[in-house]
């Protein structure tokens, strides 16, 4: 519909609104599209410019295991942040790149010892970011449900439980209907993977 008919130029109180391909909001680059190509875009070059310090913290002698701490808290942190709203919508070739910036840190942590990349997580004692992404919106969720939570009032009231436990898929709360996965929330996909 909006193809065929582009809305007009949206005003409030007489300042006209323009339109941009993309917007940064919290840290987070949103695209016009929903694509999330210029937020990974975004975060592999601001990573990549923070693995240089890397290495040279690397070549000036600091150990494995502050190299590790220095990972986890400026370069892991910065591929981490929002991801409850946007990591369900990452296409594979995206979470590839976010990824192989792991690998690259933990080889630079691990050198000269060259290890797969299951064993260096082994190893270092972390986990896949891709694993990570997953964990973090089902902790988010859990704290959502909880009625005293700022955000509990995003989800609908709990379905009947005397209906909802004789289903065989039974859900704690009803589960919105949404055309596209492009356009589901991180409400709409908790609801589905969490409860």
């Amino acid at each position: 519909m909006f193809k065929k008919n582009p809305p007009s130029s949206l005003c409030i109180s007489g300042n006209v609104i323009n339109k941009v391909k993309c917007f940064k909001l919290l840290r987070i680059n949103i695209s016009d599209d929903l694509r999330w190509d210029a937020h990974v875009d975004a975060l592999c070059a601001k990573v990549a410019s923070r693995l240089h310090f890397f290495k040279m913290l690397k070549r000036s002698g600091l150990s494995s295991d502050d190299l590790l701490c220095f990972y986890k808290c400026l370069l892991r942190s910065v591929v981490e942040y929002g991801c409850v709203v946007w990591h369900h919508n990452l296409t594979t070739a995206q979470s590839d790149r976010l990824e192989a910036l792991q690998k690259c840190a933990l080889r630079i942590i691990l050198h000269p010892i060259t290890l797969p990349y299951n064993t260096a997580l082994a190893y270092c004692e972390t986990e896949s970011l891709k694993l990570r992404r997953y964990n973090f919106p089902n902790k988010f969720f859990k704290q959502i449900c909880h009625p005293e939570n700022c955000l509990h009032h995003l989800l609908q009231s709990k379905d009947n439980p005397s209906v909802s436990l004789r289903l065989r898929h039974s859900t704690v709360y009803p589960i919105p209907q949404v055309r596209t996965n492009r356009y589901c929330s991180f409400i709409n996909y908790a609801l589905k993977k969490y409860q």
